[in-house]
């Protein structure tokens, strides 16, 4: 069933419907991403895995069909129903994240967390395509903010929910399913907090998939995407690579956090989830809110770049916080700083996906969100936690977190603002360019 897309400058109530159900599917999306943060202390005692072999499977084991996959399943977007593509993305990562629960090895772990991420690859270019196209262009960014939020919150749940959950598995010696025996407390929470996500599939089946706009009613070819991006390639390439570095700020950071207060504060990995999750919670959630609004104000006032400004602001801005954060031994203090981290951090996470927006053309949207999706999620998931883990390895062990991270994450911040100061002018001159068709 299909339904016009919106022509009004404001959205309908049932266009909100639709993006607080795409933010849930990305708040559960990052909760079957997330766990592995939270259960990395056990696992590694369990399993006898470095920390760089952590990182792999954090990073590399997560983005390797992700970014295969991204493009084929984004081009999808571009041609079939939008939301039985996300439901089936939902029901392939739930799977893939309760086979994670029942890995005995790193081999078995790491090919269950590709299974995640080729499922969680079909969800965002379908759903910004949706959100696209249900938004006018001067809501779109709060649209966005909406969805990228449900990123934090699914952080949050991930560290909060996961390790109230393992707690409890803790105190009961395991998690007792029949036909596979008594799961290790670690294991049990990947089973269990799969399962929301076959209920999120049910309830999607109440969304409509809005009408194709009257310019795409042939449908791109992937070799006019590509054509594409290449004539705008220094808006693309500038773009791409400030919000990769957002992107590698925010998730090289997100992967160690719980083991950061379990190796420098002495918290359990349960006990660290709860209290970096219940930060996450609120810090995150207003850094996206703060970078929508951000973006849309900019865009109002007609910026060369709605996007650029806001994502310097949140490189800068983290790192200034990163300093301070690394170097107090105040349990208080600390939390405190990773709230403030958090806001900045995800400040620049709705521009960078909303700027893809207004530099693509409708009918290529799915497509080319997918390509951008796939460079940074490869850079930003696939690079980040990993070089994080073996930095540390080559400094000398778990202890020498803190100096990985301050090297990584300011190396960086400063190359990510550089890209977005220079992005400003090619990207006025492509929204220019597809203005003008």
């Amino acid at each position: 069933m299909t339904t016009p897309a919106p022509l009004a400058t404001r959205a309908s109530g049932y266009a909100w419907y639709v993006a607080l159900l795409m933010a849930a599917a990305h708040l559960l999306s990052f909760v079957d991403r997330f766990l592995m943060s939270l259960v990395m202390e056990p696992l590694k005692a369990d399993l006898g895995v470095s920390d760089a072999q952590l990182g792999l499977l954090q990073g590399t084991g997560f983005v390797i069909l992700y970014t295969v996959a991204a493009v084929p399943l984004g081009r999808m977007a571009d041609r079939v129903n939008r939301r039985n593509l996300i439901i089936a993305g939902i029901l392939i990562w739930s799977l893939a994240t309760a086979l994670c629960g029942l890995a005995n090895s790193f081999g078995s772990l790491f090919l269950a967390r590709v299974g995640v991420g080729f499922g969680e690859a079909a969800l965002v270019p379908a759903a910004m395509s949706l959100l696209a196209a249900y938004f006018p262009r001067n809501q779109l960014g709060r649209a966005v903010s909406l969805f990228t939020t449900g990123a934090s919150l699914g952080k949050s749940l991930a560290l909060v929910g996961g390790g109230a959950l393992l707690a409890m598995l803790v105190a009961a010696g395991g998690l007792s399913v029949p036909g596979l025996g008594l799961l290790a407390p670690w294991q049990g929470t990947f089973v269990l907090m799969a399962l929301p996500g076959i209920a999120l599939a049910a309830l999607l089946l109440t969304v409509r998939e809005p009408a194709r706009s009257e310019t795409d009613g042939t449908r791109a070819s992937m070799a006019e995407a590509f054509a594409y991006l290449r004539q705008h390639r220094a808006a693309y390439l500038l773009h791409v690579a400030a919000a990769a570095s957002v992107v590698l700020v925010v998730q090289s950071f997100s992967a160690w956090t719980p083991s950061y207060y379990v190796r420098y504060f002495d918290l359990t990995p349960a006990a660290a989830g709860v209290a970096v999750g219940s930060v996450i919670l609120i810090g995150a959630p207003l850094g996206h809110l703060c970078g929508g609004i951000l973006t849309d104000l900019f865009q109002t006032r007609r910026f060369a770049s709605p996007a650029a400004p806001v994502m310097m602001v949140s490189l800068m801005g983290s790192l200034a916080v990163l300093f301070a954060f690394v170097s107090t031994t105040n349990l208080t203090t600390s939390l405190v700083l990773l709230g403030l981290l958090n806001v900045f951090m995800t400040l620049g996470a709705p521009a960078s996906l909303a700027g893809v927006q207004m530099l693509t053309p409708d009918r290529l949207r799915g497509v080319v969100t997918a390509v951008f999706l796939a460079c940074t999620t490869l850079i930003g998931i696939g690079c980040g936690p990993p070089l994080v883990g073996l930095t540390a390895d080559l400094l000398g062990g778990p202890l020498h977190l803190a100096t990985a991270l301050l090297i990584i994450l300011s190396t960086i911040a400063v190359i990510g603002t550089l890209a977005a100061l220079a992005s400003r002018t090619p990207f006025a001159r492509t929204v220019a360019a597809n203005a003008a068709h």
